[in-house]
């Protein structure tokens, strides 16, 4: 979110901000919104000479009854009746177009209109090399009782999953070695509520733009407290909310979290896409790192994070590379983003499993998030970066470290954890 003045100042730069990002004019629109805002100041300052007036009016009625007064009070009435109900709609219509326009773009951030235009940073660790025909996670997974999609499918439907046996500890081992890197890197662990008031999404920048991917709760009756409540889809939402409202001391930035949830996507724009077995799914768990900082620091923090992130693949020993995501590739709220893609041999190529993001101040903005500075409170920078999810490094570890007879080596890391090295087929237990 941006404010107002900002946008009035510097709207060519905004469009060509607009252009780099590949959004549609029909849905942010730069000229439109000046337009409108001309017309609420406009509208504004009719309304306050119209309420004087009546007020005016209402002071000398008291010295007696004359009817043109009266005649004069209950037109003022009229038009300021017309004119505020006209406020209610332009209002309503300068907001959604407010809503929609994105964030400031960091100077590096490539240029591009989509995925294409993505750059590669950097490339970590070897890509294995088989002497034998190697199975997809599925495959795998299921050949070792690890997942069951068949199964979930008739519980939930499609892209859900069961973990099992060795899998659900393995999710337990590699949370656990992040969640002690994090907490040992000065985070504050905390577990969120994962059912949000609609002011989390709209606060973090899912709502209104990817409305589409939240899951909304529909109650058989009224809900407690009356409000709309939706699925989390990152802690994201509900840690950066967490200082809605608040201001931070001097001293206390930055303020860093690390968040574990389940997280719920509707995944509404992906049928056909990544459908086999858990790559893309309704549901999964992950650690998330959130940190608020000064606008002068976001980015240190921001490497901060993404040298997390290839610790802890490195720690996994996954060969991976990290991309600069592209103007054209990148959500409204986003100022800068790496993405970090780990390798897949079943598809001979990388896929993303981690992201990392600086949004400046749009989130803050939208949520009131402030920090004293010399006197005066300005608006904090949020950083939000993945640390691990459950579903993808599992496909990565599984096509990864297999054999040739079809049992998985553990990643040296947490071999003691599960007290084993290897996961066998069930025909070899």
């Amino acid at each position: 979110m941006l404010d107002i003045g900002y946008i009035r100042q510097n709207s060519q730069q905004l469009k060509e901000n607009i252009k780099n990002r590949n959004l549609s004019e029909s849905v942010v629109n730069v000229d439109k919104l000046l337009e409108i805002d001309r017309g609420h100041s406009q509208l504004v300052q009719e309304i306050e000479i119209l309420r004087a007036e009546r007020n005016r009016i209402a002071d000398k009625l008291k010295e007696g009854k004359k009817e043109a007064l009266i005649e004069k009070g209950r037109q003022v009435k009229e038009m300021l009746k017309t004119k505020e109900a006209l406020l209610v709609k332009v209002k309503s219509e300068y907001q959604t177009l407010l809503d929609w326009m994105p964030n400031l773009t960091h100077p590096q951030m490539p240029v591009g209109k989509d995925s294409t235009g993505n750059v590669e940073r950097k490339k970590w660790g070897e890509i294995p090399k088989f002497n034998f025909k190697h199975q997809d996670h599925l495959t795998l997974g299921e050949n070792l009782d690890l997942v069951d999609i068949k199964t979930s499918a008739k519980v939930s439907g499609s892209r859900f999953y069961y973990l099992k046996n060795e899998a659900v500890l393995l999710q337990f081992a590699i949370f656990n070695h992040a969640l002690k890197k994090l907490v040992h890197r000065g985070f504050t662990p905390l577990i969120p509520p994962v059912l949000l008031k609609k002011r989390a999404l709209y606060g973090t920048g899912y709502f209104p733009s990817e409305e589409n991917q939240i899951y909304k709760l529909e109650a058989g009756e009224k809900i407690e407290d009356q409000n709309e409540l939706y699925l989390s889809g990152t802690s994201e939402q509900a840690i950066v909310s967490y200082h809605a409202d608040s201001i931070f001391k001097k001293g206390e930035l930055p303020k860093k979290y690390v968040g574990y949830s389940t997280c719920f996507r509707s995944e509404v724009g992906s049928w056909g896409k990544d459908v086999r077995g858990i790559k893309r799914v309704h549901q999964f768990d992950k650690i998330e790192m959130i940190c608020f900082t000064t606008p002068q620091t976001s980015q240190k923090y921001m490497q901060e994070a993404l040298e997390i992130e290839e610790e802890l693949l490195q720690d996994l020993g996954l060969p991976y590379r990290v991309i600069e995501m592209c103007t054209g590739d990148v959500g409204l709220a986003t100022y800068r983003k790496f993405d970090v893609e780990v390798f897949m041999p079943s598809e001979n190529s990388y896929v993303e499993v981690m992201s990392n993001s600086d949004l400046a101040a749009f989130h803050a903005r939208r949520l009131n998030i402030r920090y004293e500075k010399n006197g005066e409170k300005d608006y904090v920078h949020t950083i939000s970066a993945t640390g691990i999810t459950n579903t993808r490094p599992l496909m990565a570890i599984l096509e990864n470290y297999q054999q040739e007879d079809g049992s998985v080596k553990i990643p040296p890391l947490l071999q003691d954890y599960l007290e084993m090295d290897l996961i066998r087929p069930k025909s070899q237990r």
